[in-house]
């Protein structure tokens, strides 16, 4: 079942009649590191693409804020990647550009590295990771006037820089984290792209060429 496409919904605070906890300092450290991860993301579909830099610099910002957030959590130990995780990334990624093209596309990525940020999982991380990275892969082969926002999101560094900056923040050495996505790509790259670009019909070539030689004929002709 896919993910039904949604906009991020911002930070709420906890329901008023939460019995006290002696963590609470903790907690609110988390919210404030939330809010400035949904922050940067805001940030994101707002912005323009006016130069390289500027993307760059969010995408720094973006993979830093989500990796304090993860680090925040206390997450659980180091999992062998899931397998089961990539397939269900890379199925999910057909359903949200059969639906939206890639502006739905780079929405699924945001929630899904959005409900990371509130609730870290390594078998959430490798769906998310799965679905940037054949996304990447898509977006660098399809036409893409007009939709500079998501190119900009799928971009193949900015995809990795996304994946590695939670995973090292989850407590996995940077070196594994890089073998690991390493691994998604592989697996990702078995898959066929979304959103390629039309080849042209050989008919249309078929027909060109017959008018170019009807055209050499009446040259002769003449």
């Amino acid at each position: 079942m896919v993910t039904p496409l949604r906009k991020s919904p911002g930070y709420r605070p906890p329901n008023v009649e939460t019995p006290p906890n002696p963590d609470k300092g903790t907690q609110i450290g988390c919210a404030i590191v939330i809010g400035l991860v949904v922050l940067v993301m805001a940030i994101g579909r707002c912005s323009t693409p006016n130069t390289r830099a500027n993307n760059s610099a969010a995408a720094a910002n973006y993979a830093a804020a989500l990796s304090n957030t993860v680090a925040a959590q206390g997450p659980p130990p180091v999992e062998p990647l899931s397998a089961a995780s990539v397939t269900r990334g890379i199925s999910h990624l057909r359903a949200a550009f059969g639906a939206e093209g890639f502006s739905g596309a780079m929405v699924y990525s945001q929630n899904c590295y959005d409900a990371l940020a509130h609730h870290f999982s390594w078998s959430k991380l490798d769906q998310c990771g799965a679905f940037d990275a054949l996304a990447a892969r898509s977006t660098a082969d399809a036409d893409m006037t007009g939709l500079e926002n998501e190119a900009s999101w799928f971009q193949s560094e900015t995809a990795a820089g996304r994946y590695l900056a939670a995973a090292t923040g989850a407590g996995e050495p940077a070196d594994e984290a890089d073998r690991r996505f390493s691994d998604i790509q592989t697996r990702a790259g078995r898959s066929r792209t979304v959103g390629r670009r039309v080849a042209p019909s050989p008919d249309i070539g078929n027909t060109v060429n017959a008018a170019i030689d009807e055209r050499n004929e009446e040259v002769v002709g003449e």
